[in-house]
């Protein structure tokens, strides 16, 4: 077993460290094989050398307005991991000078493509754009159902998966009503289709409201790893198949551990 000196600790799954926001959490790391049949295959076992480890898309979950957790966390997995972030945010002025020298990489196909070619690890929020807009302090949820496109991409290029999720991400900012009703949530979810834009205010604490709340406590908790083959041309039955794993892999880390933060003791996990 290792052990982290530091901000976290490195300990078994199913535990977790909990501290405020931003602190970082760290559990083992997983690796698995295959199953016979070619079908996902997922168990827990000690962490091998990272020089002979296959190389990981660590998938973070959920979004929330402004991704404090996914983005302080993102770093503290694998082997110099490099975040995928969404197009929008390469063309606008600032914020991509910042991201490219950050080492950003486009979730666009073909500069995604281009990346994972080379077998280094990286960091993906897989909900992307329309988490933000589904992102809510009152209720937990997740854009997975349709997102399917980082599946195919991990069986391309021999890519295992190890989910994480970030119990109280969501409750660090507030959304401003009535962006949070029914009706203002299928016109955002609408726009961020269209064009790609999370449209939204979120308010964290209340002196500087474009801070997190400085006293919400996160957790976060690390998910076994999914062993993918290496599959050139993956048919769409094979990508249905690891990406329903994958969902069920998510809500078992969300549901088996949600009791480790007060505030999601009792709160369901939406699927969208």
């Amino acid at each position: 077993m290792m052990h982290w000196v530091g901000a976290g600790r490195v300990v078994g799954p199913g535990r977790a460290f909990q501290s405020h926001f931003g602190s970082h959490n760290q559990l083992n790391k997983l690796h698995d094989k295959p199953s016979a049949r070619g079908g996902p295959h997922i168990e827990s076992r000690e962490t091998e050398d990272k020089s002979k480890a296959k190389p990981t898309m660590f998938c973070h979950h959920p979004h929330g307005v402004v991704a404090i957790n996914p983005c302080s966390m993102g770093s503290k997995f694998g082997r110099n991991p490099r975040a995928v972030v969404a197009p929008a945010c390469l063309k606008m002025p600032f914020c991509r000078q910042l991201m490219e020298c950050l080492g950003m990489v486009s979730s666009a196909g073909p500069a995604m493509k281009s990346f994972m070619k080379q077998g280094q690890d990286m960091a993906i929020i897989p909900g992307g754009v329309e988490e933000v807009v589904l992102a809510s302090s009152k209720v937990e949820r997740s854009y997975i159902l349709k997102r399917k496109g980082f599946i195919k991409y991990a069986l391309q290029n021999g890519y295992d998966l190890v989910p994480l999720y970030h119990l109280g991400e969501t409750s660090l900012f507030d959304v401003m009503y009535p962006l949070d009703t029914p009706t203002a949530l299928k016109v955002r979810l609408w726009l961020a289709k269209k064009v790609s834009l999370a449209t939204g205010i979120g308010f964290g604490w209340s002196f500087f409201p474009l801070v997190p709340k400085p006293d919400m406590k996160c957790v976060t908790v690390v998910g076994n790893r999914i062993a993918m083959p290496i599959v050139e041309e993956p048919s769409r039955e094979m990508v249905e198949q690891y990406h329903a794993a994958y969902v069920e892999a998510l809500k078992k880390l969300y549901y088996e551990h949600r009791e480790l933060h007060p505030l999601y003791r009792d709160r369901d996990l939406e699927l969208w």
